[in-house]
């Protein structure tokens, strides 16, 4: 992929200091990404069409007592640690955002919040369905 502006527009979602901002990286190489979200191991999900978030892929495993946790909106599932909300292009390579995706407007969807270690717990028990 060719691009004359390698600087990407990308949103910091930050639920340890409850801030949402708008960062510019200079590359989107993966060490970058681990430094920037503060992990060793990233997992991507899709919000919309060329619209990515990067998460810490073990974020629901580590200590509830010093993770920090969002959502986007109240019937969400939930989301542990820093992300990065960043547009890809029709080859799946990293994008600037558009105008359009802004603080503002992720801002309006994002609740931070501390769960209790109970409701932690029975989100992560796997649940046997009798047949």
């Amino acid at each position: 992929m060719t691009n004359n502006n390698p600087i990407k527009r990308a949103i910091l979602i930050d639920p340890f200091t409850q801030t949402i901002t708008e960062v510019k990286m200079v590359d989107t190489k993966l060490q970058t990404i681990y430094a920037l979200i503060g992990c060793e191991l990233i997992t991507i999900t899709s919000l919309a069409d060329g619209i990515d978030m990067i998460l810490d892929d073990e974020g629901l495993l580590k200590d509830s007592e010093t993770q920090a946790y969002f959502k986007f909106g109240i019937t969400s599932q939930p989301f542990a640690g820093k992300a990065l909300v960043i547009a890809t292009d029709e080859e799946g390579d990293f994008a600037s955002l558009p105008e359009k995706v802004s603080v503002e407007k992720i801002s309006d969807k994002v609740i931070f919040f501390k769960p209790s270690k109970k409701t932690l717990e029975e989100s992560l028990e796997i649940k046997i369905m009798p047949f």
